[in-house]
C-alpha cells in the first residue's frame, strides 16, 4: 500500500524548553485558584467542588506537603529558573499569609487534640515538618536567602522554639505524637539539624539529638539481620498486626537511619553511624531481586515475612526515597556500596516498567510523594551522582509521559490524580508541592535546571544532600 499524504508528521516530544513552558502554565493554573486575603495568599488545595479539605490532616492550607509553604518553594525555584520578580512576589505573598496567621505553639495541641480528620487518622502526621509551622520555617528561610527580609529568618527560629516549647521531654528525648516517621515527629530531627546549620547555636543540635534518641524506644532487632524501627500504629490505617511495620524512608526504618546519618554528620557520634548502619543490614535481607534490579516491600511482619503484593516506588515507601538515605551514607563515608545501592534499586524502578507503566504501586498519583514527579527527579539527581546518563535520558523519559498525562488549558496545566492509594476513584486535581501540580512544576524545573545550568534551592528532602 502507498500512501499519498503529502504533510509529515510533526514529533511532540518534548525539548528543554518545553520543561519550563509547562511549569509557567503551572503556575497559570495556580494563579487561577488562588485565595487573596487582606493577609496575603493561599491556594485551594484541590478546586473541584464538593472537597475542600479544610479539616484533612496532610491536605492542609498552609503546609509544605499541600499549602502555601510547598507553593512558595515551587515559586522561589521558578524565580531562580527565569529571574522574574513576579515569581519571587508570589512567595513573598504565600509568606505574608504565613506570617499573619501562625498559631504559634498551640498549633501542636489544637491538632493532637482535635479531630482526626481526614483519609489517614494518625495524628503525628498533622504535626510534622511536612505539614506544620517548621516546614513554613524552611520555606522562610530560602525566601530570606532570596530576600534579605529577617522577618524570614525569624519566623524559622520562632517556630524551632516554639516547637521545643510544645514538645513532651523525658528521659527517652523529645517527642510530640505517638508516631516517630518522618512524616511525623521524626522530621523534627533534620528540622532542628537545619535550623542549627543557619544559626550554629548549639541548643538546636540538641533538640535534634533528642528527637532522634526517642526514635530508639521504637527499635526491633530484627531476627533476619540488623535492627527496624515500629515507627507507626498501623492498625491505624487498616493493617491487622501491630508488629506491621514500614521499611522504607518517609514512614519506616530508612528514615529514622537517615536521621542518624545526618546527625552522625553533624556530630561524630559513633554511635549514629551505627544505628544507619544496623538498618542498611535489615533492608539488605529484606531487599528482593538480584544486581541487575532490586527493590525493598512496602511492609515486612517478622511472622508474615515480605509484603510481596506489590512495591512502591517513588519518595513515600519506594526507592526515591529510600536511595536519599544511600546518598548520604555515601557523602559521609565514601563507602562505594552506598552508590551500588542507588543503582541496584534504581534499576528495580525500571525493571516494574516506570516510568511509561502504571502499576499498582506507582499509580496515576501524579505526585511528589508517590508518583512521577518524585520520580523524575530521582532520575535527574542520580544521574547526576552517578554520572550516569542513562538515568537523565530516563529523566527525560518521565517528563514526556508526565506532560502527555496533563491537561492544559485557560485555566493553566494540571493533572487529574488519585492521590490516595486506597481511592482509586476520588480523582481530581491538586495543588500543592507533593500532592499536586506544583510538585510536578518543581520536578520539570530540576529537569530543566540540570540542562541549563542552573542551581536551584532544594526540596526538603534534598536539602542535607552533597
Amino acid at each position: 500500500m502507498t500512501l499519498a499524504f503529502t504533510q509529515r508528521l510533526v514529533g511532540t516530544t518534548p525539548g528543554t524548553d518545553d520543561y519550563l513552558t509547562a511549569a509557567l502554565e503551572i503556575a497559570a493554573y495556580l494563579r487561577h485558584n488562588e485565595v487573596v486575603t487582606p493577609e496575603g495568599k493561599y491556594w485551594k488545595v484541590s478546586p473541584e467542588p464538593g472537597n475542600d479539605y479544610t479539616d484533612d490532616l496532610l491536605l492542609t492550607r498552609k503546609g509544605l506537603y499541600a499549602g502555601s509553604a510547598g507553593i512558595g518553594q515551587f515559586f522561589i525555584q521558578l524565580y531562580e529558573t527565569t529571574g522574574d520578580e513576579q515569581w519571587l512576589d508570589e512567595a513573598r505573598q504565600a509568606a505574608a499569609y504565613i506570617l499573619a496567621t501562625y498559631e504559634g505553639s498551640a498549633f501542636f495541641s489544637n491538632v493532637l487534640t482535635g479531630n482526626l480528620d481526614g483519609i489517614w487518622p494518625v495524628a503525628g502526621w498533622g504535626t510534622s515538618v511536612y505539614v506544620g509551622p517548621a516546614g513554613q520555617g524552611i520555606f522562610m528561610e530560602q525566601l530570606y536567602e532570596k530576600t534579605g527580609d529577617t522577618r524570614y529568618h525569624d519566623f524559622l527560629l520562632t517556630t524551632a522554639d516554639d516547637a521545643i516549647a510544645a514538645a513532651i521531654r523525658d528521659e527517652h528525648g523529645l517527642h510530640w505524637s505517638d508516631a516517630t516517621d518522618l512524616m511525623a515527629d521524626g522530621s523534627y530531627g533534620f528540622f532542628f539539624l537545619y535550623v542549627y546549620r543557619k544559626t550554629g547555636q548549639a541548643r538546636y543540635l540538641q533538640a535534634a539529638e533528642d528527637v532522634i534518641a526517642y526514635t530508639r524506644t521504637r527499635r526491633v532487632a530484627a531476627a533476619v539481620g540488623g535492627a527496624y524501627y515500629k515507627t507507626v500504629d498501623l492498625r491505624l490505617v487498616g493493617w491487622e498486626s501491630e508488629e506491621t511495620v514500614f521499611p522504607n524512608y518517609s514512614h519506616g526504618a530508612a528514615g529514622i537511619a537517615y536521621l542518624n546519618a545526618l546527625a552522625y554528620e553533624a556530630t561524630g557520634k559513633q554511635h549514629y553511624l551505627d544505628a544507619a548502619r544496623e538498618v542498611v543490614d535489615f533492608l539488605a535481607a529484606i531487599a528482593e531481586g538480584d544486581d541487575s534490579g532490586a527493590l525493598i516491600p512496602y511492609l515486612y511482619n517478622p511472622q508474615r515475612g515480605n509484603f510481596k503484593e506489590f512495591y512502591y516506588l517513588s519518595t513515600c515507601h519506594g526507592p526515591v526515597g529510600t536511595t536519599i538515605l544511600f546518598r548520604k551514607l555515601y557523602d559521609i563515608t565514601a563507602d562505594q556500596q552506598y552508590l551500588e545501592w542507588i543503582d541496584v534499586l534504581t534499576k528495580g524502578v525500571l525493571q516494574l516498567g516506570a516510568p511509561l507503566v502504571h502499576s499498582k504501586g506507582y499509580w496515576n498519583s501524579y505526585c511528589l510523594c508517590c508518583g512521577a514527579p518524585g520520580l523524575l527527579i530521582h532520575f535527574v539527581k542520580t544521574g547526576e551522582k552517578l554520572g550516569r546518563p542513562e538515568y537523565l535520558e530516563q529523566a527525560r523519559h518521565t517528563a514526556h509521559k508526565l506532560l502527555g498525562d496533563s491537561w492544559n488549558d485557560a485555566d493553566g496545566r494540571r493533572w487529574y490524580a488519585a492521590w490516595t492509594r486506597k481511592l482509586p476513584s476520588l480523582v481530581e486535581t491538586y495543588t500543592g508541592l507533593y500532592a499536586g501540580a506544583a510538585g510536578a512544576g518543581t520536578a520539570l524545573l530540576y529537569l530543566y535546571a540540570h540542562e541549563k545550568g542552573i542551581t536551584l534551592s532544594e526540596t526538603v528532602d534534598y536539602l542535607f544532600l552533597r
